[in-house]
């Protein structure tokens, strides 16, 4: 919706012309002030027939996307009418009007599939209308397939439809894909074992899945938005991919996603599960494609919130791309390698708001930051704000870079590393840090009492108590640092709770498993039923009783404990179960247990090991210094075509420099690329990645000498990286 606009300018005969347009979803809406450039700019609403006016998200100005001012308002209440008023120096007041989406669309026609259809896959193009949607179901019981196909369920083209309460298995790409579709929701589908994993298989000499083409695994996605518009995808459950990606210690990570989008617009990702397990990661939870493009990822005017998103060896979500009027809010991620990824931010802004990141960590434990914004390739004025997050681990950082409009103000965190430069257009404070940040922030550890049974709520007497700034837009702000006490993540508004723990920890040492852990579970208002579901893969551990009907107010104790006979195979076992209701609402318990679990001896005929030694000084605890110019040739026989994979174990001496490298040579003598040593420690001598390589069978060798002063004890060449990896 447009309104046009026209007005005089005090003391001047100009005239200026300015649009006003909306972009409502559900609960949110992106507001666009198209003008020449004001000094400043505010924007208000509020609810039609109401009093008070309230303010929006601080507003953005970019005079080179479109010359506007850009904001966004929350908290709205669904199929309700809303007034916004425009404020600015030297104009006159302009006003407008919105309502947002409801949540209930009107259904013309049923479409039951049959068994028969589904086994072939599905195709959808059918056309309803705003007054006229077309609903897609199947009877219980029955599952579409994707066998032999690019997805079991294409809707390619269609407006209008809702598809719900189907049980998707397979596709070669994905599950479900959405290809240029308008006003689509898919509600309550189950998604799983897409990838064609017959086609693709571990090439133990790079750790990478790959084709008989050598091709790597990518793009293959539980749900793919391939562009349109108004499309909502909630309350499903996507688990499970027939595969697994890659960890970032063989490179970027390539492999499944729960959800990916592909510059689709007003887009709404909420009330969804997207779990994989110890066994099957993702790439990114939920992925985004053009990540610097203006109008890449999730583009302009999305919401994604109410989620839960765990086991991705990179991002738990990727907001790169548009980032225009893109909200990310309420939701929960756990065992990722990164947070929330905003480092391709092209336009903006970008508003990321009460998350709780908790356990960060890969596959094999190593970990980035909660939040990615790295990269220096960003839109000149854009803009990403973070209130109200909760990062409680180790890597709780927050990258301020030199080239973006951050502003932080009431998060949680360990670390906010700012550049020492004083152009540079961030702002962060009150936020609580561990470690020292900007004089504006509070420095102190969070306390929370609960946290081992998952509860991320401040203790009475934690810093960060009371010492929240008040944040426009956020017109319910909480006093307290973090995410509000009153609010379990993920975001569900339906009737069950957990009000005492949503974690469980165990211990398994000589085979003896510590005692089972309960769960108390308790509804609302209303009656509600749900079923425990969880990953094929977590057999290590049981939930009893696996359904229950429970009364208004009735609570059930869950019996939850682990099976050490199942539990061989690593140190650390991760999972999650979820309480699904028939209608797909749920509840997600995370489940977390440290075994007794020892490494077999690395030795084995396919890993040479090469001790390091003359002509590098020898290191008094082991291991040499490598400095200068001086080279070490490493010689071996490759007895079959195929993938070597080189790792350095190596430390840094002093502080670690911005890219600790070495220079590496393969079958030259002068070594011509230097290979990054990323994540090196300077506390410990770690297994480094420093390349991997298709060789053909024959003998080889290769040339190594120091970039930087590194300390180093043994480079290995294997063709099965799997004789290292420790869980």
């Amino acid at each position: 919706m447009r309104l046009n606009v026209v007005f005089m300018l005090l003391f001047a005969t100009a005239v200026l012309a300015a649009e006003l347009e909306f972009r409502p979803t559900f609960e949110s809406c992106g507001v666009y002030f198209y003008t020449a450039q004001l000094r400043s700019c505010q924007i208000s609403y509020r609810e039609k027939g109401s009093e008070a006016w309230l303010p929006a998200f601080e507003p953005v100005f970019d005079r080179n996307y479109n010359a506007c001012y850009r904001s966004s308002i929350v908290d709205l209440r669904e199929n309700t009418e809303y007034e916004v008023r425009v404020e600015g120096s030297r104009i006159e007041p302009v006003s407008g009007s919105f309502r947002t989406w409801a949540e209930e669309v009107p259904i013309a026609r049923e479409i039951i599939i049959s068994p028969a259809e589904a086994a072939d896959g599905v195709t959808i193009s059918d056309k309803g209308s705003p007054d006229g949607y077309i609903c897609y179901t199947a009877a219980p019981g029955t599952v579409i397939s994707g066998e032999g196909r690019s997805e079991a369920l294409l809707l390619d083209g269609a407006e209008y439809v809702v598809v719900r309460n189907l049980v998707l298995r397979g596709g070669n790409n994905s599950g479900i894909k959405l290809q240029n579709c308008r006003y689509v929701r898919v509600q309550n589908c189950e998604i799983s074992e897409w990838c064609d994993a017959a086609n693709w298989q571990l090439d133990r000499g790079s750790g990478r899945m790959r084709n008989a083409q050598g091709g790597t695994l990518w793009n293959k996605n539980g749900i793919n938005i391939d562009r349109g518009c108004g499309q909502v995808i909630e309350r499903c459950y996507i688990y499970d991919p027939a595969l697994s990606a890659n960890a970032w210690r063989y490179g970027h990570p390539d492999g499944p996603q729960g959800i990916a989008a592909w510059k689709p617009e007003s887009t709404v990702i909420r009330y969804n599960d997207i779990c994989g397990s110890s066994w099957r990661w993702w790439n990114d939870g939920i992925a985004g494609s053009g990540n610097f493009d203006l109008d890449g990822g999730l583009n302009r005017d999305a919401d994604v919130y109410g989620n839960y998103i765990a086991f991705a060896n990179d991002d738990a979500i990727e907001l790169d791309g548009g980032q225009q009027n893109v909200r990310c809010f309420r939701n929960y991620f756990e065992h990722c390698f990164m947070g929330i990824s905003v480092q391709g931010s092209m336009t903006g802004p970008s508003f990321v708001f009460e998350n709780l990141i908790v356990h960060l960590g890969d596959e094999f434990g190593e970990r980035s930051s909660a939040f990615k914004t790295a990269d220096l390739w960003n839109g000149t004025y854009t803009a990403s704000f973070f209130y109200h997050n909760t990062s409680f681990n180790p890597g709780g950082v927050l990258n301020m870079p030199e080239n973006m409009q951050l502003v932080a103000r009431n998060n949680i965190l360990r670390k906010i590393k700012s550049p020492l430069r004083r152009f540079v257009k961030w702002d962060h404070s009150h936020n609580l840090v561990e470690l020292p940040a900007g004089s504006a922030d509070l420095l102190g550890e969070a306390s929370f009492p609960d946290a081992e049974k998952g509860v991320f709520v401040l203790a009475a007497d934690s810093p960060g108590i009371g010492a929240g700034t008040r944040i426009p837009g956020l017109n319910q702000t909480p006093p307290d640092i973090g995410v509000p006490r009153n609010l379990q993540l993920p975001l569900r508004p339906f009737a069950l709770q957990l009000p005492q723990r949503r974690q469980v920890n165990f211990s398994v040492q000589a085979g003896q498993a510590s005692a089972p852990q309960e769960v108390v579970v308790q509804a609302g208002a209303e009656p509600v039923s749900f079923t425990v579901r969880k990953s094929a893969d977590d057999l290590w551990f049981e939930v009893e009783p696996q359904s229950a009907n429970l009364q208004p107010g009735e609570s059930l104790s869950l019996t939850v404990r682990v099976r050490p006979e199942r539990m061989d195979r690593q140190v650390n076992y991760r999972g999650a179960f979820f309480l699904r209701t028939p209608e797909g609402w749920s509840r997600p318990v995370t489940v977390r247990a440290v075994t007794d679990f020892v490494k077999k001896d690395i030795s084995s005929p396919d890993c040479l090991e090469f001790v390091l030694g003359s002509p590098y000084k020898q290191l008094p605890d082991g291991g040499v210094l490598l400095e200068g110019e001086e080279m070490v040739k490493f010689e071996f026989e490759h007895p079959a075509d195929g993938y070597v994979y080189l790792l350095l174990e190596a430390r840094a001496p002093g502080p670690i420099a911005t890219h600790d490298s070495v220079w590496l040579g393969v079958n030259t003598e002068t070594p011509e690329a230097y290979a990054p040593l990323t994540r090196i420690s300077q506390d410990e001598f770690k297994l480094l990645r420093v390349g991997s390589h298709f060789l053909p069978a024959g003998k080889h060798y290769i040339m190594l000498k120091p970039r930087e002063t590194i300390e180093a004890k043994r480079l290995f060449v294997t063709r099965d990286v799997t004789v290292f990896e420790t869980r």
